[in-house]
């Protein structure tokens, strides 16, 4: 058995090696506001208790590591604490913050604690910290996060999800620097910035097909096609196996039957998602498929996108499934040798709009894709590789009352209430 002060004693000396792959690696946008906040505490200022929940793969383990060097530029008083390895290990989260306390006695110490959702008591761990106001805390964590998640703890605790990469966060991750024009321009239909962002990414038109295939998540920045979809199928069985009983007890049998209804959503348009259907093509009940599809929303694997309409009609019809990031659909794929770009695209702009306000889909033959309400505003978004024209749109616009229509198709047009927008300057956008 490991004692737990020759545990810190040792994990405290091998942590600049453990982290050493993150010495040169490119930087996630969000590392700016973290190293941010461990600046402004090393200096003075109160501490605080970070969240970073996020789909796994997401690259929050390197961040940490990151944040590890620039704290360590700073002062000693830093320490690295893996939840998952605590745990196999037989220790708490507490005790070993209790032990770290004890033995290095730090005066402004940086807790930075990985995978806390492997300890079952990690909320009342993280808000007892935040009462005794001794320590600047970051954890990351698995999206299900927030529903176990006491009360008190939210209250307290700042929220940073850590999101599958942006288009042009994967074109820094590499190398290359182009500043974001936002997502603002599009819905004020800013022609001047949308031109500038169009000038800056149509060079890399190209590059944004291989972005949606496989640049969504930064383990395949590394690897080549073959490879990284089989990286990225691992991962996707790795959430479903481990990260899903987190979730509930689903037993063997029903986390098999996961996995094949994760590749059934991938091959599927939306429209045609049915839980009854479902059920049937998987030997088990509804209200099974219910939960599952219910986990991969929380762990973040999933976008789920209601109808618009009344709240019966919310529960009559089936939710738009999406996947947060758009290779793990690739990944899918890919073992039927048919990865396809349009319902990619669709993955990403539904990324994209997701946190921009209330994100819905038009049910029915013809329906809109996307209806946005942004800030009292409603848009109608039609998706397509080669959508060239406002009809579908104008027609979704008057059944829906949206007061804007956007195509994000392959052309650039703006007209009164009406833009057009070339996918991959839609994507250049943030």
């Amino acid at each position: 058995m490991v004692e737990l002060t020759d545990y810190l004693l040792k994990i405290s000396a091998e942590l600049p090696s453990r982290f050493d792959y993150a010495r040169g690696l490119k930087k996630r946008f969000l590392f700016e506001r973290l190293a941010g906040l461990v600046d402004g505490y090393i200096q003075g200022k109160s501490p605080k208790t970070v969240l970073l929940p996020g789909l796994r793969g997401t690259g929050k383990t390197t961040l940490l590591g990151q944040i590890y060097f620039h704290t360590l530029s700073k002062t000693s008083d830093v320490i690295y604490i893996s939840a998952d390895e605590a745990r196999l290990l037989g220790f708490s989260l507490h005790e070993i913050i209790e032990r770290y306390f004890d033995v290095f006695r730090p005066k402004r110490p940086v807790l930075l604690l990985d995978e806390v959702q492997y300890d079952p008591n990690w909320d009342l761990t993280l808000k007892v910290l935040h009462d005794r106001r001794k320590a600047l805390v970051i954890a990351t964590g698995s999206s299900a996060l927030k529903l176990k998640e006491s009360p008190d703890l939210a209250r307290r605790a700042i929220h940073v999800e850590v999101k599958p990469l942006s288009f042009l966060e994967y074109l820094h991750l590499l190398g290359e620097n182009i500043e974001p024009v936002g997502l603002d321009a599009l819905f004020e239909f800013d022609v001047d910035g949308l031109e500038r962002a169009l000038s800056r990414t149509i060079r890399f038109a190209k590059t944004a097909e291989t972005y949606l295939k496989l640049g969504s998540l930064p383990l395949s920045l590394e690897l080549d096609g073959r490879e990284a979809y089989e990286s990225l199928f691992s991962l996707v069985e790795r959430i479903v196996y481990r990260d899903l009983p987190e979730f509930r007890n689903f037993d063997a049998s029903t986390l098999d039957s996961a996995l094949r209804l994760l590749t059934i959503i991938a091959g599927l348009k939306a429209e045609r998602f049915s839980y009854e259907r479902f059920s049937k093509a998987l030997g088990i009940s509804k209200s099974t498929v219910m939960e599952l599809v219910r986990a991969f929303i929380a762990s973040g694997l999933l976008i789920e996108i209601p109808p618009i309409g009344s709240l019966s009609k919310k529960i009559r019809r089936s939710p738009k499934l999406k996947f947060s990031a758009p290779s793990m659909r690739a990944a899918l794929l890919s073992k039927f040798e048919v990865v396809e770009l349009a319902p990619l695209l669709e993955d990403a702009v539904a990324l994209y709009l997701s946190g921009e306000g209330l994100l819905e889909y038009e049910p029915g033959k013809g329906g809109a894709d996307f209806v946005l309400t942004r800030r009292g505003k409603r848009y109608v978004v039609e998706v397509g590789l080669g959508k060239a024209d406002y009809a579908q749109v104008r027609r979704s616009m008057e059944r829906t009352g949206a007061e804007f229509g956007i195509v994000i198709g392959r052309e650039f047009d703006a007209r009164g209430n009406l833009l057009m927008i070339p996918w991959w300057v839609f994507l250049g956008l943030v």
